[in-house]
């Protein structure tokens, strides 16, 4: 290996320790949140009573908790392959565990408090170091943008793939200066609004990566991506905004601003659906026996339209756990999407050849579980049905069991393995190759 390869590669592999992070947070989070769902306890007795307040702290803990490890470790591991950069350091990623960990670590102990006011304390010491881990992830992102050496008409994600990294410093300032001011009217829905459209974009990268990069089925021309890109941020924008002045109005009514909010969460999410190719990418991974593919990337594909409907329907829904269109995205495709792109990095990593790969059809089936109970628990509202307690069980049960079941075999196939592990995953080496011959 040249100089420059060497160079190049330095950081790759180092995503074990964030998969590990994640698993082990991941099973805390869903021990945390089993006892409080088993227990009569006042976390449960203030998540009733305040569920913006706290639906805000939940969302915040997944999504740049566990789920940001993910995010990350994917990062540092496979970019500065990509962009032939090496914008990541190890004191970085050693600060970025250690920070986020005790985040978490802060608001599980948060749940266990026996007041209100010591709940919310805590949580806002909680994601005060998540927020920061965030922010310290806006360095390399920034290094990675400038020295970037991949053109973003030759790639084939376009420039979609630094976006992240550029949001990543206003990302985590925006979601704790929106908890710190909550008692501004709207401002929780804001913040709340703008972390589901955060997710939607990294959903969307994802799953144009995996297919146009990854696979290489040429799903979208990477000419087009900047003009696709930008309607999707028009409508992301749109409902953030929307989403704001709704939570500023405060009506219980289903004012022309709150169907505005509901209609543009809906246009951004089947935007996304459509930006991908839905029909070429079916066509590919079903004709003539099926070319191979990560099974959970194409499910959060085509779960996409039914968050989307759910949004359009939100004013329908009477009696449902926060917005529809949030839920379902956020439980479904969302997890599925990023928990199936870091698994299926990891086998890169073992260089398993991808149409010898096993499909997990034990967490697939728990979440497609998930993923029927809460289309029926929505119908149900929707048609003025009330008595919907099952549902919710089984959404709830089906979809711990699914992140139990992942959350053991990133554990199983990281920690416990005994399987040859190479430091450079398969498919991108070639970028080694392609820099190392100019």
């Amino acid at each position: 290996m040249s100089k420059f390869s060497s160079f190049k590669s330095s950081s790759a592999g180092s995503y074990l320790g964030f998969y590990a992070l994640s698993a082990v947070t991941t099973a805390m989070f869903i021990c945390v949140f089993l006892w409080h769902v088993l227990s009569d306890t006042p976390f449960t007795a203030a998540l009733e009573a305040e569920y913006l307040t706290f639906i805000y702290i939940v969302i915040t803990w997944v999504g740049l908790g566990w789920l940001m490890c993910l995010i990350a470790g994917i990062g540092f591991d496979i970019l500065p392959l990509i962009h032939g950069s090496k914008p990541f350091h190890e004191n970085a990623m050693r600060q970025f565990l250690i920070i986020n960990f005790a985040g978490q670590s802060l608001l599980c102990v948060a749940t266990f408090m026996q007041t209100t006011e010591k709940i919310l304390e805590f949580s806002t010491v909680g994601i005060s170091f998540l927020c920061l881990s965030v922010l310290l992830l806006g360095g390399p992102g920034r290094r990675l943008s400038k020295e970037s050496m991949v053109p973003s008409k030759d790639d084939e994600v376009g420039y979609a793939s630094l976006i992240p990294g550029l949001v990543f410093p206003f990302f985590g300032a925006f979601v704790l200066g929106c908890w710190l001011y909550r008692e501004t009217a709207g401002v929780l829905e804001l913040g709340r609004s703008f972390m589901i459209m955060f997710f939607l974009l990294i959903t969307l990268i994802m799953i144009v990566s995996h297919f146009n990069r990854r696979l290489n089925w040429q799903v979208i021309d990477p000419k087009k991506v900047g003009v696709r890109f930008g309607l999707f941020f028009a409508f992301a924008l749109a409902h953030i905004l929307f989403a704001f002045l709704a939570g500023r109005e405060n009506s219980d009514d289903i004012t022309q601003i709150v169907q505005m909010q509901n209609i543009t969460l809906g246009l951004a999410m089947i935007w996304v659906f459509i930006m991908c190719n839905p029909v070429k990418i079916t066509r590919m991974a079903f004709t003539n026996g099926g070319m191979a593919h990560s099974r959970p990337i194409f499910a959060a594909l085509w779960m996409l339209p039914f968050s989307s409907f759910h949004a359009f329907n939100a004013a329908s829904y009477t009696s449902r756990p926060g917005m529809p269109g949030y839920a379902t995205f956020l439980c479904t495709s969302a997890l599925l999407c990023i928990w199936g792109y870091a698994w299926y990095l990891h086998e890169d990593h073992l260089h398993i050849n991808i149409h010898k790969r096993k499909v997990n059809w034990l967490f697939i089936m728990s979440f497609f579980t998930a993923f029927v109970a809460i289309q029926l628990l929505f119908l149900e509202n929707a048609r003025g049905d009330f008595d919907n307690q099952t549902e919710q069980m089984i959404w709830i049960v089906s979809s711990l069991f699914g992140s139990v079941v992942i959350a053991f075999n990133f554990v199983r196939m990281t920690l416990l393995s005994l399987k040859p592990w190479q430091r450079i995953p398969m498919f991108y080496g070639r970028y080694l190759q392609d820099k190392s011959g100019n």
